[in-house]
């Protein structure tokens, strides 16, 4: 198992922590309505692994969307409560670093998990991902934008300590395509001052 740095570590320790409060607040239906139906006309069938699965609100919906699904996340009691959330789904706790399956993937779907690594850290997260797909898997990516990296503390979030990692576009395009993933369709979500959401429909180039 790769170690994670302290601040990853404190990051996990709070959605540990907060699994049960954080879960319910992040439950909107379609929340990436739009996202997830570009995805599936990328994608229209196929083994899809959800890198970052928390409580399990992506998860319905790739299910539904008729995905064969496979649910990752770092934190055990957001599993918990991901289980809770979507019965009979497959979910395993790894870390992204550690992702190592006996089978390829034809997708992936990792929304607001690559804002918790630290940037010297992010072609290392990606190749990991990488290793797990096939030549010419579609995945969709969300981060937010800024410029910055630090610990953030959110109680009104249930999040606790939490490292985020801020983007601009064409840096993470840069780093996306010097990693092998071709970018398809780019967005932009802004929600609040403090959350831009940047977005991403990537294929594995081949």
């Amino acid at each position: 198992m790769i170690s994670l740095t302290p601040e990853e570590e404190i990051t996990k320790r709070s959605y540990d922590k907060f699994a049960s409060q954080w879960a319910p607040r992040h439950m909107t239906p379609r929340f990436w309505g739009k996202e997830m139906d570009k995805f599936k006309e990328l994608l229209p069938q196929g083994k899809v692994l959800e890198v970052g699965a928390g409580g399990g609100r992506d998860a319905r919906a790739l299910i539904k969307a008729g995905y064969d699904y496979v649910g990752t996340d770092i934190s055990g009691p957001l599993l918990a409560e991901a289980k809770k959330n979507v019965p009979g789904a497959q979910f395993e706790q790894v870390s992204l670093y550690d992702l190592d399956f006996p089978y390829k993937f034809d997708g992936f779907w990792c929304a607001a998990v690559l804002l918790h690594i630290p940037k010297k850290y992010i072609s290392k997260a990606l190749k990991a991902i990488k290793r797990n797909l096939k030549s010419g898997a579609i995945g969709f990516i969300a981060i937010k934008e800024g410029d910055e990296e630090k610990m953030e503390n959110d109680p009104d979030d249930h999040g606790g300590g939490r490292f985020f990692a801020y983007w601009q576009n064409d840096e993470f395009k840069d780093v996306l395509e010097s990693n092998g993933l071709d970018v398809l369709k780019e967005g932009y979500v802004p929600i609040s001052e403090r959350t831009k959401w940047l977005t991403y429909h990537v294929k594995v180039r081949e």
